[in-house]
């Protein structure tokens, strides 16, 4: 072993440029890797961090009275990971009045929420605008304080079912931001279940609540399990125990981790607590969404950075065959005086392990580096993650360094010595030329991919506690065959295409002229400007099919974000604040805004199924949003914009509600629709004049869209709650404007940036700017490179031969033509490979997870200025290498290499 050690350090100091060139080599290709994981890594807790963020309260637990949910609370606060633990109790209320200076005013009937007075420690699913929570008053929602003209300090009288009042003084105004969480039927083998949220919301201290409306109505018995999903259908108290974990807990790791955690947190308490409580769990909901797209998340980031890594390692392979034909020599030196295979293999090992540790530093370095620079914001890295990415870079180059090693010495360590210190090599085609597994490869992905867009491929994420992700091993066959064929093709081919193409060139060239001569080298040296192409090739191809995907891939994200949020601005606020204050003028007035357009977004029910209905302005809904003809069936938007508008009583119903109750246009659909002014279900007559399948801010499955007016003259619910608008400028400058317009009316406004970064609905809810940036310059950086190598192994092969033209008395300048030849042969023809591979590369990558965009991609779309940085990056690679060849070839030891080639013969 001693041995192998004196000889893998001496083999490196001798060669101290090319240890150099293979250890920069090897840093560049592990920081690849290195700045993935970062990445990766940081995207997955993000999205852990956003899911549960989002979740207002985690969970509900129904029990039977105050005095066990206040005890149970206590004992349930004391847990490890709960933030928080609270005993709350709902209950109806069949209508409320209020006598002040204006007159008698009244509401219909709603529901009463209530909480403790440290309630808001960690649970926010509503906010005071004014005044607060006080024993003995109560709190009114927003829109039920303007119905009633109630202030503070004023007394309103609530009526409870069986006859019962109770007066309450006005202790403070809200606005309930969670009510369809805070009322839905509490049935744990159910879970979560949708609810028509409550049309009017009061709010009061636990204790004020147990001490009336708690004597007055009767307690339900276990879970509710419809009591919340109509309002009007519970008719006593429901007491719960509402639990919101530690965020710390949970955060840190993936969706997946966080779910699994929070199952194990839930579980323990109830198992602490059996037969006492179960719980309906909010939290394990969303996380189980985020997972899916966390796994989603992960599929691509597979798809997108293996190729990447593989080839980038495959650089260390490259710049390894630079004295392929030396270690085969030495090697064959080393046999010949004793020297056993297993000792050469130790000292290959100790190379790759010394220029692998190296390579592996710095490659962290690297990798540290260009995420601080290229991806916005802390990526959470600690010592414990840098020591592991550190570990997997220094593994990774020392791994891929011994590899390409083996791969370019192996051969010597199986062939005679005597073929070894010659140089020759073995001749023959290798199994896979003769099965012809590129040929088959390329015939399998184009089938591969033909049947996955036929059949439309589809991913399905699995909805249990621990969710997988249900992939076709087509997703992954197609392109992955697509590079293994392509990569198996240009090593067939041998550079014979080249060969023949300089050939014809030169032919057609005529004489004997300089053009010709260097075409006619060239074109014997087909296998080597071959070997340079596959590398250059397939890494341009790399960068423009992950920069054509990655632009794409943007450009549905923001259109996936407007979808969802509905337009470039959205304005909500409490039903009647829109219509009595003007917002849509108001807002309009907005520096910025370019148009508006009001929208009521409320509930109806088809049936038995509670789905979303949308009350708009078709006149001036398509200037505050973008309507496209794909959003609709059997017409275009503009058609069916009109048609809404010149019938009163039309609706458009989502495809879904369509099969399901098979409708069709001109259908007389009855809904029941909830009249806020009784707080009563009563039949809306509506008719069907389109078939919608997606539209603004709607929700992916079943909904509506009816007219304005008519929703409202059905609903009495005070008119629109959101406004939509349209910018002109920044959307998220002239979103701070609006806000401050509409301040102190309890407007909630969003912006399609804010949106873009936080759509949870499908694979675009992945963010690809800080990996496609980090792809983008580490695919210039590599492509620059693999030409640099390429330039340098030219020097290196020929360097007896530009000897020998040099002692004949050729020109340095005429020399560096051959130099400068091949680089521009490998350098055209990567540009092309670029062209054709990568272009059906992103065609592929986009197709198969088109059923994830939403809606899909009309084209695809061209990062130009990337793929002009990417072609630069090649072509200054290949000058910089022209010009030290250069150098170098003037301080070329003509008489020593002449030696060297007279003793090696």
């Amino acid at each position: 072993m001693s041995a192998a050690v004196g000889l893998g350090l001496a083999r490196l100091r001798r060669r101290p440029g090319a240890t150099l060139t293979q250890g920069l080599v090897l840093a560049v290709a592990v920081a690849l890797l290195g700045a993935m994981i970062l990445f990766i890594g940081h995207s997955l807790r993000t999205m852990t961090a956003t899911a549960t963020r989002s979740v207002p309260l985690d969970l509900q637990g129904p029990v039977t009275s105050y005095q066990q949910a206040s005890t149970l609370a206590q004992r349930i606060g004391r847990e490890p990971d709960v933030a928080q633990s609270s005993p709350v109790a709902t209950a109806p209320f069949t209508g409320i009045g209020h006598h002040g200076a204006e007159g008698a005013t009244a509401a219909g009937s709603g529901q009463v929420l209530a909480v403790p007075p440290n309630y808001f420690s960690h649970i926010e699913t509503f906010r005071f605008l004014h005044g607060g929570l006080r024993p003995g008053q109560i709190v009114l929602d927003q829109q039920l304080a303007a119905t009633l003209r109630a202030r503070l300090g004023d007394t309103v009288t609530l009526h409870l079912g069986g006859g019962g009042t109770r007066r309450f003084k006005v202790g403070g105004v809200a606005i309930v931001s969670s009510s369809d969480v805070l009322f839905q039927p509490l049935n744990p083998l159910a879970g979560p279940a949708p609810a028509q949220p409550p049309a009017n919301v009061a709010i009061l201290p636990t204790a004020t609540f147990a001490h009336t409306i708690g004597r007055v109505l009767p307690t339900l018995k276990g879970s509710s399990t419809g009591a919340a999903a109509v309002p009007g259908a519970a008719t006593g108290v429901q007491w719960q125990v509402q639990v919101q974990l530690d965020r710390a807990a949970l955060e840190g790791g993936t969706p997946s981790q966080a779910l699994t955690k929070a199952g194990q947190i839930r579980n323990s308490i109830e198992r602490e607590l059996t037969g006492q409580i179960r719980f309906v769990d909010n939290l394990s909901a969303d996380l189980e969404t985020a997972a899916g797209d966390a796994l989603y998340a992960e599929a691509l980031f597979i798809l997108l950075a293996v190729p990447g890594a593989l080839l980038a390692l495959g650089l260390a392979y490259l710049a390894a065959l630079g004295t392929v034909d030396r270690d085969r020599r030495e090697l064959a030196l080393l046999r010949a005086r004793g020297a056993s295979r297993r000792s050469l293999l130790g000292m290959a090992a100790v190379e790759s392990s010394l220029v692998g540790l190296l390579a592996g530093a710095l490659g962290a370095g690297v990798s540290f580096l260009a995420v601080s620079v290229l991806v916005e914001g802390s990526v959470g890295l600690t010592v414990a993650r840098g020591a592991v990415v550190v570990g997997v870079c220094i593994a990774l180059a020392i791994l891929g360094g011994f590899v390409a090693r083996l791969g370019t010495g192996l051969r010597s360590l199986s062939e005679t010595v005597a073929s070894g210190r010659r140089g020759s090599g073995r001749s023959g085609k290798p199994l896979w030329q003769r099965l012809y597994l590129d040929l088959l490869c390329l015939a399998l992905s184009g089938l591969v991919f033909w049947l996955t867009a036929s059949t439309g491929f589809s991913a399905v994420v699995n909805p249990d506690s621990n969710p997988t992700l249900s992939l076709s091993i087509y997703m992954f066959f197609a392109p992955a065959l697509l590079w293994i064929g392509a990569t198996l093709l240009l090593v067939r081919l041998r550079g014979r295409l080249f060969g023949w193409t300089a050939r014809l060139l030169g032919g057609a060239a005529g004489g004997t002229g300089r053009r010709r001569f260097l075409l006619a080298s060239a074109s014997r040296r087909g296998a080597a400007i071959n070997r340079g192409l596959i590398f250059v090739g397939l890494l341009l191809a790399f960068g423009v099919s992950m920069g054509v995907f990655a632009r794409t891939y943007d450009q549905q994200a923001g259109v996936d974000a407007q979808l969802t949020l509905g337009a470039d601005i959205t304005a909500q606020a409490p039903p009647g604040v829109t219509a009595s204050k003007g917002l849509a003028r108001k807002i309009a007035a907005v520096p910025g805004v370019s148009a508006t357009s009001p929208v009521d977004h409320s509930y109806a029910y088809v049936g038995p199924d509670l789905q979303d209905v949308f009350g708009i302005e078709p006149r001036t809904i398509s200037s505050a949003t973008t309507l496209r003809d794909s959003y609709f069936l059997g017409a275009g938007a503009q058609t069916l914009m009109t048609r809404l508008q010149e019938n009163p009583s039309g609706i458009l119903v989502s495809k879904e509600t369509i099969l399901d109750y098979s409708l069709k246009e001109g259908d007389l659909l009855r809904l029941r629709v909830l009249d806020h002014r009784t707080g009563r279900f009563h039949i809306v007559p509506f008719h069907v004049v389109g078939v919608v399948q997606e539209f603004p801010a709607a929700p992916r499955d079943s909904f509506m869209v009816a007219n304005l007016s008519y929703l409202s003259a059905a609903d009495h619910g005070g008119g629109p709650n959101t406004v939509f608008a349209a910018s002109s400028e920044n959307p998220s400058t002239v979103g701070r404007r609006v806000t401050q317009a509409t301040k102190g009316y309890g407007v909630t406004v969003k912006n399609i940036d804010e949106q873009t970064a936080q759509t949870v609905s499908s694979i675009t809810t992945v963010d690809l700017t800080g990996i496609s940036r980090l792809e983008q310059a580490f695919a210039i950086l590599l492509a620059a490179a693999a030409m640099w190598l390429f330039v340098s192994l030219v020097v290196e092969e020929r360097r007896h031969e530009f000897a020998t033209m040099a002692a004949l008395g050729a020109s340095l300048r005429d020399i560096g033509a051959f130099v400068r030849t091949e680089a521009l042969a490998v350098l055209g023809g990567a540009v092309i490979l670029a062209a054709g591979l990568g272009w059906l590369m992103a065609e592929m990558l986009v197709a198969m997870l088109q059923h994830v965009f939403d809606p899909p991609p009309d084209s695809l779309a061209v990062p130009w200025g990337f793929i002009a940085l990417l072609g630069a990056g090649a072509l200054a690679g290949a000058v910089l290498a022209s010009v030290v060849a250069a150098i170098s070839l003037r301080r070329l030891p003509l008489g020593q290499t002449l030696r060297e080639d007279t003793a090696q013969r």
